[in-house]
């Protein structure tokens, strides 16, 4: 298994000065190679800089990462943990600390606001003087109140592409004024949102439609086919706290259907918990991402977990149904499959689509797991 303090030591100290700590930019910037020095022009968007020798890219990086509207820019474009974490080095002459993920401190590094140098073992963290200066002549109160209210921006961007994978600004827009006092305008939407894919984020802008980073050149077809099905559909918009909780790419609902799932794999096929759960994370994706049931099987069979016997595969079966019928879904719009059947009038789909089961123990002359009532060498089983 991988280390991964280990391999974040080792990526800290290549990201490091190596020696004595400095404190004065210009200083600072004398140690650092040409390429690194480009780095920091070509992020920060210094003029001419492809031409610059060493020295003249030293010289004249100042001149443009000191500036107010640079500054400013650089500290609204880092993410909450990035913030705090540079607000703590700001407020001391320079932090030691070996504990630090890469990703913690890349982005003002990368701005050149931020230098780290590595010490006798020992990992320094220190803003210059010279940026710390131009720091205190910012208007803070504007700065922050500007910040606060981008990353709620985000947020319900973030959160909207995660519940839906597609949508349109103007529906961002509802959502947003209908759940929050200080209305926002579509050029507003549309300039921050724009401003902050400077970096990554869990959204992309395409075809007029803000879509999750699932999406890009390669899987336009798919973008398109999923506008097709949601078509006339109606949406599911949570509450504001529950809405916002899918801004965290990683979260997902913990249904009684999972868990009733996560209990049948631990009494019946493995007794080893974080297996289990790994499993589990996994089978949610999938059936949010529609995966046929032969695919959630392989999520078992890649952990070692297998069946003993047809009726583990037949309960497994149903219990995955269950789970599918109650999993958020991009191609309802939201709601789960249980959900939109009583909304429609209809009746929840209690198949998995390509629904097809190969268990390990499943003999030839078995009942096939699909439930075609024929047996498995004559149905899912043939070659």
């Amino acid at each position: 298994m991988i280390d991964l303090m280990e391999m974040y030591n080792r990526r800290n100290q290549e990201l490091a000065i190596q020696g004595a700590v400095k404190y004065r930019l210009e200083e600072i910037l004398s140690l650092l190679g040409k390429n690194r020095l480009t780095d920091i022009a070509t992020s920060i968007g210094l003029p001419g800089r492809s031409s610059m020798k060493k020295a003249e890219l030293a010289a004249r990086l100042p001149e443009v990462l000191l500036k107010e509207y640079r500054l400013d820019a650089t500290l609204l474009l880092a993410r909450e943990e990035e913030f705090q974490f540079f607000q703590n080095v700001r407020s001391q002459p320079c932090l030691q600390a070996d504990d630090i993920t890469p990703g913690t401190y890349l982005h003002f590094v990368d701005y050149g606001v931020l230098f780290t140098f590595w010490q006798k073992d020992k990992l320094y963290f220190v803003i210059p003087e010279e940026v710390k200066e131009a720091l205190r002549q910012l208007d803070w109160d504007a700065l922050l109140l500007t910040r606060a209210r981008e990353q709620v921006v985000l947020q319900y961007v973030n959160a909207a592409v995660n519940l839906y994978g597609v949508c349109t600004p103007e529906l961002i827009l509802e959502i947003y004024n209908d759940q929050n006092d200080q209305s926002l305008r579509l050029q507003d939407l549309e300039e921050i949102t724009d401003f902050h894919l400077k970096r990554v984020q869990f959204y992309e802008r395409m075809d007029g439609y803000y879509v999750s980073q699932y999406f890009d050149e390669s899987t336009v077809q798919e973008m398109q086919a999923l506008l097709k099905r949601i078509q006339n559909k109606p949406r599911y918009i949570p509450s504001k706290e529950k809405f916002l909780m899918y801004s965290d790419d990683h979260y997902s609902e913990m249904t009684p259907q999972l868990l009733q799932l996560r209990l049948f794999i631990l009494n019946q096929l493995c007794e080893d918990a974080e297996l289990v759960d790994s499993a589990i994370d996994d089978i949610q994706i999938a059936c949010s991402m529609e995966e046929p049931l032969q695919s959630i099987v392989n999520e078992l069979d890649r952990r070692g977990i297998t069946f003993d016997n047809i009726n583990q595969v037949k309960r497994f079966s149903s219990l995955v149904t269950e789970v599918y019928n109650h999993t958020r879904l991009w191609s309802n719009c939201g709601h789960t499959p249980a959900e939109l059947g009583a909304l429609t009038g209809g009746s929840a789909i209690r198949a998995i689509p390509g629904q097809r089961v190969v268990a390990a123990k499943v003999g030839r002359n078995d009942p096939c797991p699909c439930g075609s009532g024929k047996k498995y060498k004559k149905c899912c089983g043939e070659q």
